[in-house]
């Protein structure tokens, strides 16, 4: 039971990295459940979680808010384009294959590995971004 505790809860953090949204995170792992069924592979989970958590955000979602619970480090990734959050999310966070990311998003391979070198080139410039935001919006400023 603990396992499975841990393969949802890992679940719902990769959808929560890929939608800035709690509830849709839990919509995308409750949908992925009930199509998966038990017992449930963990990769099945994931790869299902996060088709259903992106479905979500493509159709129904505002653009995603930087969520306030997640470190600084993991609110950064909502400063990149969605193209390169989804594919650091996929590759980085979530261990994929290029192959099976490069499904689940429908892109080529190589826009896979191109969005992921433009993601982690530009994560470390963000962190100058990120603090200019948090004094603004410290000092009411807009």
């Amino acid at each position: 039971m603990i396992a499975a505790d841990a393969h949802v809860r890992d679940a719902f953090l990769a959808a929560l990295m890929l939608t800035g949204a709690a509830e849709a995170a839990e919509l995308a792992v409750s949908e992925a459940i009930a199509t998966s069924g038990c017992p449930f592979a963990v990769n099945e989970l994931l790869v299902r979680t996060t088709k259903c958590a992106i479905q979500l955000r493509n159709e129904c979602l505002p653009p995603a808010e930087i969520p306030s619970s997640l470190p600084p480090e993991l609110q950064r990734l909502f400063l990149l384009s969605s193209t390169g959050r989804d594919c650091f999310v996929l590759r980085m966070l979530m261990g994929l294959s290029p192959e099976m990311t490069s499904e689940i998003l429908n892109l080529h391979r190589d826009e896979v590995d191109e969005a992921l070198c433009r993601a982690l080139r530009d994560l470390p410039g963000l962190a100058g971004i990120q603090s200019a935001m948090a004094s603004a919006a410290e000092h009411g400023e807009k």
